[in-house]
Order: structure tokens, then sequence, then C-alpha cells
């Protein structure tokens, strides 16, 4: 059985079959379209202890637990609209507000890096590994759609 916790400071822990793991995290394997189901257990150096089928199996506690930190790692903002969209030699700077507040970002080749999830929205990640959403291309103020032009 699987038991998630969290420490005094915070930091999820799990226990299983007689054994205490402390700073676990929660990487959802595919397919993404099961968000409650395929959850990878990771111990702090990135090793992989387990696999948790469907979060319903757990106990009430342990799945609050595991939502909990699913939703705090997989939190994408979504782009209210383009401040500034410039070319420095290989990257783009990217400033931007978003339903979190404004945040500046860089991107390297847009091929990689921009992703359609349909002809509408679009998932964008920087060179950090932050994620942001544009959900409706068109719903952008007229700025951001003539910035969002310069990528094509």
């Amino acid at each position: 059985m699987i038991e998630l916790m969290r420490n005094a400071v915070g930091t999820l822990e799990m226990n299983k079959d007689g054994k205490h793991y402390s700073g676990v995290k929660l990487i959802r394997i595919f397919p993404l379209t099961m968000p409650s189901q395929y959850i990878s257990v990771r111990s702090e150096a990135d090793v992989e202890i387990t696999i948790i089928e469907d979060l319903s199996g757990l106990e009430e506690k342990s799945r609050n637990e595991a939502e909990q930190e699913l939703q705090r790692y997989y939190v994408v903002p979504t782009i209210v609209n383009i401040i500034s969209l410039k070319r420095d030699s290989k990257e783009w700077l990217w400033e931007i507000n978003t339903n979190y507040g404004r945040i500046s970002f860089r991107m390297n080749e847009m091929v990689e890096n921009l992703h359609p999830m349909s002809p509408i929205s679009w998932l964008l990640t920087s060179t950090d590994g932050r994620r942001f959403i544009i959900s409706d291309i068109e719903k952008l103020d007229e700025g951001s759609r003539k910035l969002w032009a310069k990528l094509h």
C-alpha cells in the first residue's frame, strides 16, 4: 500500500511496503489524457520508485496530497497578451501577461518549443522548461496577434 504525506516543511514523502521515502516527486506518464492514472513516484535522485496506476486506489488523504502535488507541478499559465517579442541572436525574448501575472522568458528554436494543440491553441516551452499556453490566438488583442505573426 502507498501512503503519501508531507513532512514539517511541506515536502512530499511516501511510505510503501514498510519503507519510507523523503522528497518524492510525482510525474504523469503517458497518456496525459488520463491525468489521474499512471503516476510515476520518483526519488530525490529522480529514480522511479513505483507507479501509481490510479489515484482512485489511494486512501483519501494520500489521494488529496497526490492531486495537490500534481496540480502544483503541472500548473501551466495561460498567456493573456504578449507585451514584447524580440529576437536576440539565437533566442527569442518574450514578455507576457498571464493569468498569474507578468512574466519574461527566453525560448530557443521555435520548432522544438512551440507546439500547436489545435489550429488556435499553442503550448510554448521556455529554455528553462516552463510551459505556457495560448488557449485561443484569435482572442488575443491586436498587438499580441501582430507580435505572434512575427513567428510565422
